[in-house]
């Protein structure tokens, strides 16, 4: 097993002044461990870590709110400028029915968020794509997780070696 793993930072916010960190992780398998995989169908092992998202800014969630709250608003606009005769009411309605569903699935992506914080590693899925990124606050958070990761994957190398024989029948007295 070959395993990378790669710290990075990057700025986010409207600003450009948050700081987020990652750890970029890749493994690879030899072929040795694939036959041991496939031979002793390994492929549901694996290990929890971190989620490879950050949690949503306040200024995402206020965002949010306002779109929820807004687009109600247009709607019900565009309908009273329709019973007016204006021209406005299809734009109205047809807006404030994007940002309505724009602000549910933003809603929604928040909300699966802040519901699951970690993320399922296991061997199917690397074996798929060997790539995977878990999200730090801090980089001393980013320290922790690489120890972390690195037990996790020593972990699963000791379940890939120990399968690879199976153990011989033994006759003992009690």
């Amino acid at each position: 097993m070959r395993v990378t793993i790669e710290h990075r930072d990057k700025t986010s916010g409207v600003l450009q002044n948050h700081k987020e960190y990652y750890i970029d992780c890749q493994v690879e398998f030899s072929e040795e461990e694939r036959s041991i995989i496939r031979e002793r169908d390994l492929y549901k092992s694996g290990f929890t870590i971190g989620t490879s998202t950050p949690p949503p800014s306040s200024a995402s969630v206020l965002g949010t709110i306002a779109l929820r709250v807004l687009s109600p608003l247009l709607v019900i606009g565009g309908i009273i400028a329709s019973l007016s005769g204006s021209g406005l009411s299809g734009p109205l309605i047809i807006g404030g029915s994007a940002l309505f569903i724009s602000g549910w699935i933003r809603g929604r992506k928040e909300d699966k968020r802040w519901a699951n914080d970690e993320q399922m590693i296991t061997v199917k899925r690397l074996l798929h794509n060997p790539r995977f990124t878990v999200n730090a606050w801090s980089p001393i958070r980013a320290q922790a997780l690489d120890e972390e990761l690195r037990e996790h994957l020593a972990d699963l190398k000791a379940v890939i070696v120990g399968s690879a024989q199976l153990q011989e029948k033994q006759t003992f007295d009690l």
